[in-house]
């Protein structure tokens, strides 16, 4: 996909940018490492794929990588000890491993903070400006993504009983900043239908995604993920494996985007970079 791999580059090389105003000490050295650890940027780019707006546009980018600071906070906090107690993320050391367990969190709450700040400097309209906040807040807060990761902390063998109960957990952790990215892009469009179809939408295709996670960490290596394919195990955490089996996980996802494919073209306008994107997902699978 060669737009996806332009904006790549181009966001990648937005980060001095984004910390330019960050004083220089340990945790803005942490901020960087986590920031540029790689990964695939899916969620930056949803937002511009939904935004109908140039690669250099300033106002697309911020936004991009203010819900790329907060998605990144939760993996540096997700990979503590207290939480899955991960060595390796996207190939290296996860951040309290390359420097240590007080700056990791440091860090992660200044990502967090960042991502605010960051979007208050968009030269947006003051209604626009309020929704992209209550957007990223929601998706990413006690209602979003951290009720997701409490129902991680939570499944175990004595919570998780059922396989809905994996479906909701991963709407919230994954879903909610999936669907933050299409609604925070619409809005730069300055746009606000399909909002409630945008929200399923998102939300389906976190939970798809991490359908696809639990496949490829049982069937595949660290080289491959770029992680240890045991730290659920290690966990005692249940996956969708565990209910429908190898070869039934594969046909309900590809079930689930057919029916993404659906929803996509069932909206009043035409995204042809999302369907693009979507299809890039699916080919995670062959």
């Amino acid at each position: 996909m060669q737009v996806f791999n332009e904006f790549v580059n181009v966001f990648n090389a937005h980060s001095d940018t984004i910390l330019s105003g960050v004083a220089d000490s340990d945790v803005k050295d942490a901020m960087r490492y986590a920031l540029e650890a790689g990964g695939k940027r899916l969620r930056p780019y949803l937002v511009f794929a939904m935004s109908s707006q140039t690669l250099q546009n300033e106002n697309m980018l911020n936004l991009a990588y203010a819900l790329e600071m907060v998605h990144t906070y939760s993996l540096v906090h997700d990979d503590l000890p207290a939480m899955d107690n991960d060595d390796y993320r996207r190939g290296q050391l996860t951040t309290h491993k390359r420097f240590d367990e007080a700056t990791a969190i440091l860090a992660g709450d200044a990502l967090l903070t960042q991502a605010f700040y960051v979007i208050s400097t968009l030269a947006l309209n003051h209604e626009d400006l309020v929704r992209a906040i209550h957007i990223l807040s929601t998706s990413s807060g006690a209602n979003g993504m951290i009720l997701g990761q409490v129902l991680d902390i939570q499944n175990d063998t004595k919570h998780t009983n059922q396989i809905e109960d994996l479906y909701r957990l991963y709407e919230y952790k994954t879903g909610c900043l999936f669907s933050a990215a299409l609604r925070l892009g619409n809005l730069l469009n300055q746009k606000h239908e399909n909002e409630a179809q945008l929200d399923q939408i998102g939300k389906k295709l976190g939970i798809v995604f991490q359908i696809q996670d639990d496949y490829l960490e049982r069937t595949s290596t660290f080289d491959v993920i770029g992680k240890s394919n045991q730290s659920d195990l290690d966990n005692h955490k249940k996956t969708v494996i565990e209910f429908l089996g190898i070869d039934a996980t594969k046909l309900k996802i590809n079930e689930l985007y057919a029916e993404l494919n659906r929803d996509i073209m069932l909206l009043n306008e035409t995204y042809p970079l999302l369907m693009d994107i979507v299809h890039w997902m699916k080919d995670r699978i062959k």
